[in-house]
């Protein structure tokens, strides 16, 4: 018989999923709409408790001050979308805004929720979190093998653009993360040969998907990562996030390095495409991050409270990049969440970002040195804290904010310990 628990664990798992699905719909479709699709399972999550609620009429406050900083940076969030509204940014309407206002709160509440529930069976979260990302990219994989599908919103030809993910670039973001996730089970499957097999080809196929996706910057901090953990270095160094912080400075000084040691051999197999002014130019990313850092040296217009959401194109930051990039400024982004956060948000919605990420790395490191169930996350957040410097995969409303807001969620709790 089905408890209140295993209805909210099979939500839970089907959300992600779900999230895919209606990121489709909002590619080709309707943005309102697939934006609710995205959360209509974390809509029935929280329906489900506050009826559940209702009937125990018992009511305990089990979240921490993460949780009350979470809430308030993601205010700033919507606060930047209905200033990009009121400043008349071009393809922006009150629906529009609303429906992602709605998506940028929604999931986070629906994954305290479960770990509520959850509380007496902690280990779940592992569990449950890993079949439903697998689930995500097996419709993925359906989806671009098998029905012929692509991304509807950003795709390159040749390379691999699942069709139930937001961007192109989430593609490769989440086959490393699975890879990290799967690094931690294979150590802990050495003596079941069954289970190693399995773990093996599974790890196999991701490194195949993401070297057909051929992010190289993913790339680069996947195999990055995969070594502090692979070889337990990350216990050693303990200034990673600091690290972090200043991942782009560090790139947009390295570039000639980063050149020469992706023209090695084993590299130029890898990542296929390397060439000397492409590489040292990130893409021509670097314009972008040097052109943002100039606006935060010199120009500063709106440094406190932020831009608006797309505060770029009001900063006028890159039209000539648009015009040589054959697209419309609006429809450009920074590359980077955190430089994105900055100017949308302002150094108020970047420090509580700050803050609450830092206080999200504290607590799966915590349990990585305690070797708990939530250990397993640990590398994820650190692949995750150094990917949205250089990319937009946790920026507002996209799989990797609600991945974050996942895993900021569990420090957001506290939950009694079962003797």
């Amino acid at each position: 018989m089905l408890n209140k628990r295993d209805i909210i664990n099979f939500l839970y798992v089907i959300s992600f999923p779900v999230y895919g699905i209606g990121a489709y719909i909002a590619a080709t479709m309707s943005p309102s709409v697939g934006k609710m699709v995205s959360i209509s399972i974390h809509v029935l999550i929280i329906f489900f408790y506050l009826i559940d609620l209702a009937y125990k009429r018992d009511v305990e406050t089990k979240v921490n001050s993460v949780y009350f900083l979470t809430l308030a940076f993601q205010l700033t969030c919507i606060a930047s979308l209905f200033v990009s509204l009121a400043k008349n940014m071009p393809s922006t309407n009150m629906l529009g805004v609303v429906t992602k206002s709605i998506q940028l709160v929604v999931p986070f509440q629906s994954f305290i929720i479960m770990f509520l529930y959850n509380e007496k069976h902690k280990e779940n979260f592992v569990k449950l979190t890993f079949i439903s990302w697998s689930m995500l990219l097996f419709i993925n994989l359906v989806g671009f093998f098998g029905l012929g599908i692509t991304n509807q919103t950003h795709s390159i030809e040749g390379r691999v653009a699942f069709p139930f993910l937001d961007s192109f670039y989430s593609g490769a973001c989440l086959v490393a993360i699975l890879n990290l996730m799967i690094l931690t089970f294979i150590k802990k499957s050495l003596k079941e040969p069954l289970r190693l097999a399995y773990l093996l080809g599974y790890f196999a196929l991701n490194l195949t998907l993401l070297y057909y996706i051929n992010s190289r910057l993913a790339m680069l901090i996947f195999i990055g990562v995969f070594l502090l953990f692979a070889f337990n270095i990350s216990r050693r160094f303990r200034g990673v996030f600091l690290v972090s912080v200043f991942t782009l400075p560090l790139l947009l000084n390295m570039g000639l390095l980063i050149y020469r040691i992706l023209s090695l051999p084993l590299f130029t197999a890898i990542v296929r495409r390397v060439d000397l002014l492409d590489v040292t130019t990130f893409h021509g990313r670097s314009v972008l991050w040097q052109r943002t850092l100039d606006w935060l040296m010199f120009d500063q217009r709106g440094l406190i409270f932020g831009n608006g959401a797309g505060g770029h194109y009001f900063l006028h930051l890159v039209p000539d990049l648009a015009k040589k990039w054959f697209t419309r400024e609006e429809n450009l982004h920074l590359h980077s969440t955190v430089l994105m956060t900055l100017v949308d948000q302002g150094v108020f919605g970047f420090a509580l970002f700050l803050i609450v990420c830092y206080r999200m790395y504290l607590y799966y490191r915590t349990e990585y040195q305690k070797n708990s169930p939530d250990a397993t996350f640990f590398a994820a957040v650190v692949f995750l804290i150094f990917v949205m410097q250089i990319d937009t995969f946790a920026y507002m409303g996209t799989l990797g904010y609600t991945i974050l807001g996942l895993l900021i969620a569990r420090a957001s709790v506290n939950l009694k310990t079962v003797v």
